[in-house]
């Protein structure tokens, strides 16, 4: 009873004195042992807060290294160098868009043949090219050089109405009837009529009332309405093109010289052609016109075969054309018009079709997934309604998270592990813009990855602080004794032959053992087997067994050096 109370006495004195006195009792034991220990260890919230961080993440891998050391020479006062200590944490990792610009000579050193990308692969070359180091999930805003699509439009009664009243001064009675009637009198004769230089005017009025943010090279094709002298409305379009000042008639071909074939050059094309279009150079001899009438009887000329023709005629006439000199080429046939016309341009020996095409700016993200770059998965409108949303975006990432991981199961069934899926959605808060997420297939169904990300460092100690460490632990296997002893006989063969016999290193001192120097060789040759890839600065501790009058283990710290080879470190 009495060695009771004495104990309770002094609980209740420990009590009295400080806030925690084990805390002291606990250092004091801690600092007076010194331990080369090795730890993993993984931070609390409280950790986080003990750092003066706001959240229970780090902002950047840079943070961790930084704040990381003080911590672990609080909780561990007692390692001394050599120690380790494996640190897992967490990371506010957020999608990064990278933007970049392509410039003129990217597109040479990408491997394309123009100045502007015509396909997905153009740019999937050029993005490899200027990111060849880009890791599953990154994200590129790119701005390239590309072939104006056109823009669809269409006239709407509002836009009649408007040619209505600023052309009336120009064409009193056709911009009338325009505004009346919703459409362009195309009836002969009439005082109505428009012609198409004014249905281009119209137009003009149009776009250059409505369309004020168009981007230079950008195409926009407009469909009108007509009405023709069989009482017939006629939906027509045309095609206009924005310089970055203003508007104007964009053609599909470039005009080109006009030439019309004479009847011996016909003669000149079957001659010329006769070893490769035997049938159809025969049937063009004898009736002086190309039959284009059944596609499936071997004299029928094709689309190729005309342009391989017409290359012939021209560069009969024009032998000194230049590269880009274009031709409207006019000829007979028999089929289901008399003539036909080409419009063909001069490309090296030969000719090729004449399209005119715009290039404009654009500027569009791209994501790395399973090995390539693409665009993000856009959702559509009704992607968000088939999810159970009232409106066609989220207002909550926990909601779009699961939500979309669902729509992804579903529309990727056969999915395997590791895929992963970049996906582009619409997202409200105070405002509505794009956000974009990444998912990856694991455990039979599509993951969310989180903007805060579980990372580990590992970290040593130099005997003052500890600093972020690449060292990686090894221990020798029963292979790597064996390896070292066949590597190395010819260099120790005593102390090699001995190795191979009794699975350690000797120790001893003697003929066969293995010295400071030999040791290095034997580590070298087991990491560049192990590791053969490693970089210079990688570190290793490796242990092995040594025999010494009695067996223990050994372990040596060495660092990739830049000659390549293993050094003690």
């Amino acid at each position: 009873m009495k060695k009771l109370l004495i104990l309770i006495g002094v609980v209740g004195l420990l009590s009295a004195v400080g806030c925690n006195p084990m805390d002291d009792i606990y250092d004091e034991i801690d600092t007076s042992l010194k331990v080369e220990g090795t730890v993993d260890y993984t931070l609390t919230d409280d950790d986080y807060s003990s750092l003066d961080l706001s959240h229970s993440n780090f902002s950047s891998i840079d943070e961790a290294k930084a704040l990381i050391p003080a911590l672990l020479k609080k909780k561990y006062p007692a390692f001394t160098a050599n120690s380790l200590a494996k640190v897992t944490f967490n990371i506010y990792d957020p999608i990064s868009i990278k933007e970049y610009t392509v410039t003129d000579s990217d597109y040479n050193e990408a491997g394309l043949s123009t100045d502007y990308v015509t396909e997905i692969s153009d740019i999937q070359d050029i993005l490899k090219f200027k990111y060849p180091q880009a890791k599953e999930g990154d994200y590129v805003k790119l701005t390239y050089n590309a072939i104006a699509t056109p823009i669809q439009d269409t006239l709407t009664n509002d836009d009649y109405d408007l040619i209505g009243t600023e052309l009336a001064s120009q064409y009193s009675d056709a911009a009338s009837s325009a505004a009346y009637n919703n459409d362009f009198d195309k009836r002969t004769g009439k005082s109505s009529y428009w012609t198409d230089d004014m249905i281009a005017e119209a137009i003009l009025v149009v776009l250059n009332d409505r369309i004020d943010d168009a981007s230079e090279g950008e195409l926009y094709a407009v469909t009108y309405d007509t009405f023709n002298d069989n009482y017939e409305h006629v939906f027509q379009t045309m095609t206009f093109r924005y310089d970055g000042n203003e508007f104007s008639k964009f053609n599909s071909t470039p005009d080109g010289e006009y030439y019309q074939y004479t009847q011996s050059d016909y003669s000149l094309v079957a001659t010329e052609l006769a070893d490769e279009y035997p049938t159809a150079a025969s049937n063009l001899a004898d009736h002086g016109n190309f039959y284009r009438k059944y596609t499936d009887n071997s004299s029928y000329w094709t689309d190729e075969m005309l342009i391989d023709a017409a290359s012939v005629v021209l560069n009969e006439h024009f032998p000194d054309a230049a590269d880009g000199k274009v031709f409207e080429i006019e000829f007979d046939t028999y089929g289901a018009s008399n003539t036909e016309t080409l419009t063909l341009v001069k490309n090296g020996n030969s000719y090729e079709p004449a399209t005119s095409i715009s290039i404009t700016e654009e500027t569009n993200v791209f994501a790395y997934t399973n090995g390539t770059w693409n665009e993000p998965l856009t959702l559509e409108k009704q992607d968000y309604y088939d999810m159970g949303l009232n409106y066609p975006d989220f207002d909550n990432m926990d909601d779009a998270a699961y939500k979309i991981g669902i729509f992804l199961n579903k529309k990727y069934p056969y999915a395997e592990p590791g895929d992963m899926v970049a996906v582009a959605f619409d997202y409200y808060s105070g405002g509505l813009r794009t956000r974009y997420a990444n998912f990856i297939f694991e455990d039979g169904a599509f993951q969310y990855i989180p903007a805060v990300k579980e990372k580990s460092l590992q970290f040593g100690y130099d005997g003052s602080t500890w600093v972020p460490d690449n060292t990686i632990q090894y221990t020798f296997t029963t292979a790597d004794y064996n390896f070292v002893a066949v590597e190395l006989k010819d260099v120790y063969p005593d102390a090699a032959s001995n190795l191979l016999s009794f699975g350690n290193f000797n120790r001893t001192g003697g003929s066969t053992s293995w010295n400071d120097e030999m040791m290095l060789d034997a580590i070298n040759v087991v990491l560049d087997n192990l590791d053969p890839g490693a970089e210079v600065g990688q570190k290793y501790q490796v242990s092995y067994t040594i025999y010494a009058g009695g067996y223990s283990i050994e372990t040596k710290s060495v660092i990739k050096a830049e000659d390549g080879t293993w050094v003690y470190n």
